[in-house]
């Protein structure tokens, strides 16, 4: 099978400074990954790459058997699924859920197309797929954290794409909050036709049940990648974070706390 992701960024460079340095990764189909690391490791930088918004300074990128630079980006971005928290302050408060989600089929933020019927029964799809549903028609500007999440994670989802990036989506989400969505992520990644899943976090915590693989990154450089039991041990999550770590899992989650 071909890799849905065959990475090699030599340098990425912001500013005269290197944010990312020989970082090669692969990602297979029917994987789904966990890139973790302290603030300032390259996380965010990374995935931006992945999501075809920026380019490494040298090196090559490969998504979905596209080579970045030869193909058309517009179409396969349609392929990907982006959530940043970047996004949340652009989107208008007044649209109800389900039209934020929608969309996302155009990649637009506002109401830069006419929504279809068509359009809001696919956001209506997504919608329910995340354990959104229920608040469709609520305007966004009144969404909980947790239920705006859900929207923008409905709005990636509602092209039905390959390969689903999520940056750091349980930040500022309270513990009940935060777990609903986890389960949510898991049901998605458990599916058969659900797309890949690279999920970035500060936290083991946050990686769901059907999680299969990590990326450990550490000052712009791969600490460890591989499966999760390979690369979630005490000595590595103690090096990553520069403190002494004790990781364990329990009923397919993982936990973490100091020694």
């Amino acid at each position: 099978m071909a890799p849905v992701l065959d990475l090699h960024v030599e340098t990425f460079t912001r500013d005269g400074v290197d944010i990312l340095r020989d970082i090669r990764w692969e990602v297979m189909p029917g994987e789904h990954w966990a890139v973790l690391g302290a603030n300032g490791a390259g996380k965010s930088s990374l995935l931006s790459i992945v999501a075809g918004y920026e380019w490494p300074s040298r090196g090559r990128v490969a998504v979905l058997g596209e080579i970045y630079g030869k193909c058309d980006m517009r179409a396969l971005k349609e392929r990907i699924g982006w959530v940043s928290s970047a996004l949340f302050g652009w989107l208008p408060a007044r649209q109800s859920a389900r039209q934020v989600a929608a969309t996302g089929i155009h990649a637009t933020i506002g109401n830069w197309h006419a929504l279809s019927a068509k359009d809001l029964l696919r956001a209506d799809d997504a919608l329910r797929s995340i354990g959104a549903y229920a608040f469709r028609n609520k305007r966004y500007g009144v969404l909980s954290q947790g239920e705006k999440q859900r929207v923008m994670i409905a709005r990636a989802l509602v092209t039905n794409p390959d390969l689903l990036i999520l940056d750091e989506p349980c930040a500022g989400l309270d513990p009940g909050a935060r777990e609903r969505l986890i389960e949510d992520l898991d049901r998605l990644c458990a599916r058969e036709s659900g797309p890949t899943l690279i999920l970035v976090s500060h936290h083991v915590e946050e990686i769901p049940a059907h999680g299969t693989h990590g990326l450990l990154l550490k000052d712009g450089r791969t600490l460890a990648a591989g499966p999760l039991s390979d690369v979630l041990t005490n000595e590595l999550l103690s090096n990553l974070y520069d403190y002494p770590c004790k990781v364990g899992a329990s009923n397919g989650r993982y936990w973490l706390h100091g020694r």
